[in-house]
């Protein structure tokens, strides 16, 4: 059975880890599409060469059976695989997906959850209604599948019928098109009630106009355009995505100006890796920034759990173990804890000023 990946609990999944810290969860990421098993094989033989303790050495042999067993079995539709497994800690889960995965195998003291954060807010899905006067497609479109509801109704054609006045004839139908308009509108607010990028209106003629006359605040602040379009125009999705896109892009430009002005101001925001990891582990941040793909070495306590930017062999704080850590990773996992909104940012003018900041709660 497929599973789309908002249904993913990921703030319970950053919740999960070893008890005693040790290198204990399997994180696995499959391309079905388009898998190699040599990526397998070879990860698994740099993992085993890295894990010196024997107890380790098994944990990773017995778990990576759990995942050769999930990797035997595929369902229809699916693109991608996600595995997080401990044989040690009696812990197994899988998810099939319609969205094709970046191969990736990591061997940590929990769930390797950034992947399906970039996820998250990569597939985001949006809205495109398709109206005239008389007929409307609605669809909440994403990676994964597009949902659609038609609907319909018998307006009279513009054409005089006999025996009615011109005036009464064109009041009836005006009547006829503005009750038609509210339907429209009632299943918008009912299909769009979740969270989405925003929502395209098209169509010919001035219906994709007169909608708004009916549309609640809610549902008219998530509108990024209207465009003319045909009933059946063949690709009209494409050109939606295109106008999404640019909203997503022109998006991102307002929030880091919005965050650029906020810290020149010493207002409520936050810049830079030290200062964006010290308040999101006080939960202080309310939307967390950062640079997508980027990765940033650091190291952890396996006692203490603290980690920071850089290399220590000892925790300077407890003087435990330390293990090489994505420090990204681990900001992401501690901000889904603080049920803070995670938004990854391409732009090279922000991963140049180190990739991460944030707006905050308080200060």
């Amino acid at each position: 059975m497929l599973t789309k990946i908002n249904d993913i609990d990921v703030k319970r999944l950053a919740g999960i880890r070893d008890m005693e810290s040790r290198d204990t969860f399997i994180s696995v990421y499959l391309d079905r599409e388009n898998f190699d098993k040599k990526f397998i094989e070879e990860r698994s033989k740099a993992c085993i060469s890295a894990l010196r303790d024997k107890i380790m050495r098994e944990n990773f042999e017995k778990t990576m059976e759990w995942v050769h067993d999930s990797m035997e079995d595929v369902v229809y539709g699916e693109k991608g695989l996600i595995v997080f497994a401990s044989y040690i800690n009696n812990f197994f889960e899988e998810y099939r997906l319609s969205l094709p995965l970046k191969n990736l195998l990591v061997v940590d003291s929990s769930p390797y959850i950034k992947p399906i954060a970039e996820l998250l807010d990569e597939y985001e899905p949006y809205g495109l209604v398709i109206l005239n006067s008389h007929r409307a497609r609605i669809y909440v479109v994403s990676s994964e599948k597009t949902e659609e509801r038609s609907m319909s109704k018998d307006i009279m054609s513009k054409h005089h019928k006999g025996g009615w006045s011109q005036a009464r004839f064109q009041r009836i139908r005006k009547g006829a098109i503005e009750h038609f308009l509210k339907d429209v509108a009632e299943a918008m607010e009912k299909i769009f009630s979740y969270e989405i990028k925003g929502i395209v209106i098209a169509g010919p003629g001035e219906a994709k106009i007169w909608l708004g006359n009916y549309l609640s605040h809610n549902i008219k602040e998530k509108i990024i355009d209207t465009m003319d379009a045909s009933f059946e125009e063949e690709d009209i999705m494409e050109r939606a995505e295109e106008m999404v896109e640019k909203e997503e892009k022109e998006e991102e430009e307002r929030e880091l100006e919005k965050l650029k002005k906020e810290v020149l101001k010493n207002g409520l925001a936050v810049i830079g890796i030290k200062e964006t990891m010290r308040d999101v582990k006080n939960g202080m941040v309310e939307t967390l920034l950062l640079s997508k793909g980027l990765k940033i070495k650091g190291w952890k306590c396996e006692k203490c759990q603290v980690f920071e930017v850089g290399e220590k062999e000892k925790c300077p704080y407890c003087g435990g173990r330390t293990t090489v850590v994505d420090v990204m990773e681990e900001v992401a996992e501690v901000a889904e804890k603080m049920d803070t909104e995670i938004k990854f940012i391409e732009n090279d003018a922000f991963k140049n000023m180190g990739g991460m900041g944030g707006f905050l709660r308080y200060k």
